[in-house]
């Protein structure tokens, strides 16, 4: 099962997340960078992602479209920034429902005995950014995708 605290920090406005996860390093880079697995997991409790678009290329485009329960689509999307495999993801995130709203997304893969830990940094433009995020539900979220990640990673068995 994984392990999921959260730190938030005003300066900068900063929201961080760590999972210790059981299982191996390279496994959860795939299920965190491979388009049909990211599709099964990488979406709050109760939605679905319809359509995916990744890329692990430094530069290259990311999108995902998510269906909520109430039926509406939405897209998410950005770039890649930085990608070194089973180490790190530096992606930039905006929400077509927010599009003057972006944040960088900073992923730290480490290998550890009897599992991974990933440290994922949430950099908001503003303090204001961060406390909507929160407002709106933000560490649920989070919480109900790391639920699915879980499932996923026991289901293949890592």
């Amino acid at each position: 099962m994984i392990k999921i605290s959260f730190e938030v920090t005003d300066a900068p406005p900063r929201l961080t997340v760590t999972e210790l996860m059981p299982y191996p390093l390279e496994t959860v880079w795939v299920a965190q960078t491979e388009a049909l697995y990211v599709q099964r997991w990488w979406a709050p409790a109760e939605y679905e992602n319809v359509d995916i678009d990744l890329t692990t290329d430094v530069g290259g485009p990311w999108r995902v479209v998510q269906r909520d329960p109430q039926g509406n689509h939405f897209a998410l999307y950005g770039r890649v920034e930085e990608a070194v495999p089973n180490e790190k993801l530096v992606i930039t995130i905006t929400s077509e429902v927010f599009p003057d709203s972006s944040l960088r997304l900073h992923q730290q893969f480490i290998g550890r005995e009897g599992g991974t830990l990933v440290v994922s940094t949430y950099l908001f433009d503003s303090d204001t950014e961060l406390t909507s995020y929160l407002d709106l539900g933000g560490i649920e979220r989070l919480r109900g995708a790391s639920a699915r990640l879980d499932t996923l990673l026991n289901q293949l068995g890592a």
